[in-house]
């Protein structure tokens, strides 16, 4: 059985194993779903806005987070000493 991505989670998990309320790109990708919903439910929002959020949750998703990470002040290199025996 070949395993399948699932798309829509591609934007939740951290590669820095960041916890999803701290690491930012996945923070900008909820407020921005949050947005949308919010603004959805307004009759007096008009169509080009409701567009552009459901633009940029599009290319976010298609991006993944992994853009965001260099930037991330959580994705820090740190050098493993090896044990010595």
């Amino acid at each position: 059985m070949k395993k399948r991505i699932n798309k829509k989670k591609i934007v939740s998990i951290c590669p820095s194993r960041v916890t999803r309320s701290q690491c930012p790109s996945i923070r900008r990708t909820r407020q921005i779903r949050r947005d949308l919903l919010r603004l959805q439910k307004d009759p007096g929002v008009p169509e080009k806005t409701l567009e552009n959020l459901r633009l940029k949750l599009k290319q976010k998703k298609n991006q993944g987070i992994a853009v965001d990470c260099k930037e991330c002040p959580y994705n820090v290199s740190k050098e493993v000493v090896p044990a010595t025996a």
